[in-house]
């Protein structure tokens, strides 16, 4: 494992943008084929693998890598990152929560926007259809995005290294990706019922509210 991520941390370094787009594309797929397992578990029918589907978390995961660098470069000149002996604890959280704060005001409601309208057209959709879909998912996505990301990306800035901090988002994105892989295949089915995950479920806006059940 520790083999792995030197090698890893070698390529990253020689090719940044190149390591952190295949990394990001591949671990998409994987959350996708988790909400894939999922959804046939719950539904109690064997697996029917939607490979086009996966395909296009793929492809998402890989456009928004070179994107996640660039912020998080971005975030460390705005708000560089004090020490904590030279400056304390006060001045490093704050600096912190800067961090978080702009992340969250600012990049996620445009990423789940984009996720929505992207998956939309991947999938030979219209603007009246992304509009649609962008008016009954978007409210409690993004609610179920602010009862996940503030806390994970809080250590993110706080005490990951810059080089891996689109990884780390990237693993944390498995679990994420299988949620809103979920929640796109039910906009996509149209379907007025709530989707679930064992943390989280989620309505349209016409019906209930989102319901932490974390």
């Amino acid at each position: 494992m520790l083999g792995i991520l030197r090698a890893w941390t070698v390529l990253a370094e020689s090719q940044p943008l190149l390591t952190l787009t295949v990394t990001n594309g591949t671990l998409g797929g994987v959350g996708d084929l988790l909400a894939q397992f999922i959804e046939s578990h719950n539904n109690k029918k064997p697996m029917r693998w939607d490979y086009k589907r996966t395909l296009r978390f793929v492809a998402w995961g890989a456009i928004c890598a070179p994107v996640f660098h660039k912020w998080y470069l971005f975030l460390n000149k705005q708000f560089p990152l004090p020490s904590i002996q030279t400056q304390g604890k006060r001045s490093f959280i704050t600096t912190v929560s800067k961090r978080v704060a702009t992340d969250q005001g600012v990049y996620a409601p445009l990423g789940v926007a984009g996720f929505f309208i992207a998956m939309n057209y991947m999938e030979g959709g219209n603007w009246m259809s992304a509009k649609t879909r962008l008016r009954e998912y978007y409210w409690p996505t993004l609610c179920a995005n602010y009862a996940v990301w503030p806390a994970v990306q809080a250590i993110n800035f706080g005490f990951v290294p810059t080089i891996y901090r689109v990884p780390f988002s990237s693993i944390v994105s498995i679990f994420w990706n299988a949620f809103i892989s979920w929640t796109n295949a039910q906009s996509i089915s149209n379907v007025d019922v709530p989707v679930e995950t064992p943390h989280t479920q989620i309505r349209p806006r016409h019906g209930e509210t989102l319901e932490s059940k974390v």
